[in-house]
């Protein structure tokens, strides 16, 4: 995975150019994006599959064969704009696989007792309702594991601000309306270049923020993990967690 963090200079151009690489692989198959995509990252793709199952994964093993295959699944679906980066994507759409692969592995009578009403044979066909419910079961499933998947991302976030998950949720403002307006600091912050450019480059909000923000400086102080959770939720790659707050999508620094 990149080595880049948050507030890197070259964050959003390495984005922009392997998302471009991907686009170029659906639209044009001869011109061989693809197959270089995918030989580039297998290092990528052996390191999170490896992650996933918890062990050391080689080339040898059926869970690598299964996240290349993963891999090459999330270049054909990626769609431009969409919320998370392409190695996001790829990075969720090879633990779905694995996933489903270690399911499969599971005792096919067991998985069998699960799905079919009594009385009905391997054969017997499965009713809508039933299908329905399962597919249902599987994208709640899906959404459960991409919110934790997101969680952990935002929590190592944050830990580069100095913030642990634990004293946020302690630090939170319980009022509503001090909640109001740290969101309506947040988004001038996202939407003042120099504002936006001081917090990635610095990775805080100063004092020297409240004057242009038109508060006290105490109130910066008294609220700074909060707010500066609010911001990197706004601009980073957390589309789920923007979604649970009601969060819309802000352009960076008055973009």
């Amino acid at each position: 995975m990149s080595a880049l963090h948050p507030g890197d200079g070259d964050r959003d151009q390495h984005k922009q150019k392997i998302e471009k690489r991907v686009l170029l692989a659906q639209s044009d198959p001869s011109s061989g994006e693809r197959e270089s995509l995918i030989s580039e990252y297998k290092l990528y793709i052996t390191k999170i599959a490896s992650r996933i199952c918890h062990r050391q994964i080689t080339a040898q093993d059926d869970e690598f064969s299964i996240a290349l295959s993963g891999f090459d699944e999330a270049i054909t679906r990626f769609e431009k704009g969409q919320p998370s980066t392409f190695l996001t994507f790829s990075y969720m759409v090879i633990q779905r696989r694995l996933t489903d692969f270690y399911r499969r592995e599971q005792k096919h009578a067991t998985n069998q007792s699960a799905i079919a009403p009594r009385g009905t044979t391997e054969n017997d066909s499965i009713s809508p309702e039933i299908v329905k419910h399962s597919v249902d079961q599987y994208r709640e499933d899906e959404r459960r594991d991409m919110t934790r998947f997101e969680v952990v991302q935002f929590t190592k976030l944050i830990e580069r601000y100095d913030i642990k998950l634990t004293d946020l949720v302690k630090s939170s403002p319980k009022h509503k309306d001090t909640r109001r307006d740290m969101l309506d600091m947040a988004k001038a912050i996202i939407a003042d270049k120099e504002l936006y450019e001081g917090f990635m480059n610095k990775k805080k909000i100063g004092k020297d923020f409240a004057k242009r923000l038109g508060c006290h400086p105490r109130t910066i102080k008294r609220h700074r993990m909060y707010l500066t959770a609010l911001v990197l939720v706004f601009v980073e790659d957390l589309p789920l967690l923007r979604q649970y707050l009601d969060l819309p999508t802000y352009k960076k620094g008055g973009g």
